[in-house]
């Protein structure tokens, strides 16, 4: 069970953070409560992915030192800490102001086009949707029910630029044709 556990990491809409801990305290607590934190692989991987999430000077900063967007990062990290193949995302940027939402989209683009992961976002808005998927699937309300499946043909790398293009708009139009 434990090893199934592995291929799955998941990203709240809270980082949930433990507050008593720093960024790479964080960053590492899976593998110290599996036993393996004493690997100098497993501690040179938590680095790496403090720098890949852009923290590397606030590693031993604590969550209440942090701006939300800076914890998620910790969150996205932590999701990552032990390889998995899928990581599970549940509106991860839901509790975050505009802009720092959309920086955190390019962020995670970023790291995307860095670990490439298999990424499976939950997300109410559209504008995400179509920005950081490859696919979308467009669920009804109670009982859910898959209304649409829409593959998203926007070049990649993806640039925020991508935002003010008609295609861009069309796929969001499109997409919210299926809520009405």
């Amino acid at each position: 069970m434990a090893r199934r556990a592995r291929r799955f990491g998941f990203v709240f809409q809270d980082a949930v953070l433990l507050p008593w801990r720093t960024v790479e305290q964080n960053v590492r607590l899976f593998h110290e409560v599996i036993g393996d934190n004493g690997d100098q692989t497993v501690r040179q991987r938590v680095r790496g992915l403090i720098e890949l999430v852009g923290l590397t000077e606030f590693e031993h900063h604590y969550p209440h030192e942090l701006s939300g967007g800076m914890q998620q990062r910790v969150s996205i990290a932590r999701a990552l800490s032990f390889d998995p193949q899928i990581l599970l995302m549940d509106e991860p940027f839901g509790a975050l102001d505009a802009i720092t939402r959309d920086k955190m989209g390019a962020e995670l683009l970023r790291i995307w086009e860095h670990a490439k992961k298999t990424v499976l976002l939950v997300t109410h808005s559209l504008t995400e949707a179509v920005y950081l998927a490859d696919r979308v699937v467009v669920l009804s309300a109670r009982p859910g029910r898959v209304m649409s499946i829409a593959d998203i043909e926007l070049p990649r790398p993806r640039s925020p630029e991508v935002r003010d293009e008609p295609i861009f708009h069309r796929y969001v139009r499109e997409l919210r044709g299926f809520l009405k």
